[in-house]
């Protein structure tokens, strides 16, 4: 139904003039917000025009009204024109939310300019209208195109505002996370450093013989003690390190060390397990493997030794693993290769998150030797790198500044 257009000066709600004009919804319902006395009959019958006479107009004297009117959100548009205070129409549109809004505003100016167009729009209004050029042609195309334009704008704001509150949130939970694993490792490695201790005292019989028929199956179980022991505290301890790395607090402790020398630690401590699986080990004697690197030694061996413990694992008897050096520019990379099961291009994200494992290796390992091993070379600038294919085995690479006097 056309509704009537009436615009009755002698019909005030407090300073605001309004259209006496039914509203259903074919109408536009439009907003103008001025300080000018008589209004802009020519731009209000344009408008009118625009709409095909379905229009309900309310007139706001001022921008404290305005702004009381647009905060009931019941506007398809609003058009502002103060003529008042330089740069008080733009103060409306942001006081009024801009592009938050709920009506989509068009500011309008009598002077026009380059200034005062840039200025509206950054206050986040839709369009930007030189009052004497509004036709009813350009003012059914502006009302038109603030409509969408506004609607699809604020969407994204809100959902882009939605997300950055369940990023905080989650940023936030697992700073808790991290924390909680932080004390508890601490927590646990107490306790489990006294069992250590006294499994090791009873296995080495420090205050007299293990004796009688059953002497043998106790010997086998406290050794059984302690290894596991022993893997439990090398398990708390990486994360341990890693929950540090996350929240930013593990200091490093770099000096100038011999790659060879971390080599031959690495060898001395995987060469049983090696050798318990029927795993060939064979360590680089290229020039780079004598390499000498500014770096955290505790932290770098601990990297290349879990990468070297998790190719072991995933390596069947027969298999070989081996530990190698090259330079490349102003890096030196270290590769560790197997010729175990592989890994899928689908797993290869997979594997470098914490606790996370790939299809044919789940169950085995604790899923945090890369990660750790990943972050450990971040903090000391360098980075990792998988190659794998399955059934074909997997070359992790790792790098660092060669010689860096600083990190």
């Amino acid at each position: 139904m056309l509704a009537e257009y009436v615009l009755a000066d002698a019909v005030r709600a407090g300073s605001a003039f309004s259209v006496a004009a039914p509203v259903d919804e074919t109408t536009c319902r439009a907003l103008f917000v001025t300080d000018a006395e008589a209004g802009l009959p020519m731009f209000e019958d344009a408008l009118s025009a625009a709409c095909d006479g379905c229009l309900s107009l309310v007139r706001a004297a001022g921008a404290t009204d305005g702004l009381r009117y647009l905060g009931s959100g019941r506007f398809d548009i609003a058009f502002v024109y103060l003529r008042g205070e330089t740069g008080a129409a733009a103060a409306l549109v942001r006081a009024a939310g801009g592009r938050l809004c709920r009506t989509p505003m068009v500011l309008m100016s009598a002077t026009p300019g380059g200034d005062l167009e840039t200025e509206a729009l950054a206050a986040g209004a839709v369009d930007f209208l030189d009052a004497s050029e509004a036709s009813p042609a350009l003012l059914r195309r502006i009302v038109r195109y603030a409509g969408f334009s506004h609607g699809m704008t604020r969407r994204l704001i809100v959902d882009g505002n939605r997300h950055k509150a369940v990023a905080k949130t989650a940023s936030a939970a697992s700073a808790r996370k991290t924390r909680f694993l932080a004390e508890m490792s601490h927590e646990l490695r107490t306790p489990l450093n006294a069992i250590l201790g006294f499994s090791e005292a009873v296995r080495d019989e420090m205050f007299g013989p293990i004796e009688g028929v059953a002497a043998g199956k106790y010997r086998e179980y406290l050794s059984d003690i302690h290894a596991s022991g022993v893997h439990l505290l090398t398990l708390i301890n990486d994360l341990l390190d890693l929950s540090k790395i996350e929240a930013g607090r593990m200091d490093l402790a770099p000096e100038r060390v011999c790659l060879s020398d971390i080599a031959a630690d690495i060898d001395r401590m995987t060469r049983p397990q090696a050798a318990a699986k029927g795993v060939n080990l064979s360590f680089g004697t290229s020039g780079a493997m004598q390499a000498v690197v500014f770096a955290d030694r505790r932290l770098l061996t601990q990297a290349l030794l879990n990468l070297v413990a998790n190719a072991i694992r995933f390596t069947p008897a027969g298999g070989s693993v081996g530990l190698s050096a090259r330079s490349e520019g102003e890096n030196l990379v270290i590769a560790v290769s197997d010729t175990g099961c592989g890994i899928a291009a689908a797993d290869l994200d997979r594997v470098l998150e914490p606790f996370g494992q790939a299809g044919g290796r789940a169950g085995d390992g604790t899923g945090l030797g890369l990660p750790l091993a990943g972050a450990i070379m971040a903090l000391h600038r360098g980075g990792l790198e998988i190659a794998s294919e399955p059934g074909e085995g997997t070359t992790v690479s790792v790098w660092l500044p060669a010689g860096a006097s600083a990190l």
